[in-house]
């Protein structure tokens, strides 16, 4: 089933779209990891030093309320960490971007996605 070769194309796509991510989300800081085993740091805007703690938490519990199973990791437990199975497609990851993208214009911008949603 080449479930390998599958991780590691899912992931480099994925980490492609986290880095389009982070160029609209500037909370998103380092995206790192390998394969399917993969994790994006969430930070103070214009300050790489300040964990946005309270952001991941919010984020992993609106995942969780659409059926995305996350974790948190780090010391200050600013990182999303996501480790779908070695069977995870391109559409998966594409629903989980999308996901992740509504959840952080809902939470960041409320504004802009009441706005939206009228």
């Amino acid at each position: 089933e080449e479930l390998q070769q599958n991780a590691k194309n899912i992931g480099d796509y994925m980490i492609n779209e986290f880095l389009n991510l982070q160029k609209k989300h500037p909370w998103i800081g380092d995206i790192r990891g390998s394969g399917l085993f993969l994790g994006l740091e969430f930070i103070e805007p214009g300050n790489p030093g300040i964990p946005a703690t309270q952001l991941t938490d919010k984020i992993r519990n609106e995942l969780r309320e659409r059926f995305i199973l996350v974790g948190t990791d780090g010391p200050h437990d600013n990182v999303l960490k996501i480790k779908p199975p070695l069977c995870f497609t391109k559409e998966n990851a594409d629903f989980f971007i999308q996901q992740l993208d509504q959840i952080l214009i809902k939470i960041i911008y409320p504004k802009i996605s009441n706005h939206a949603s009228q």
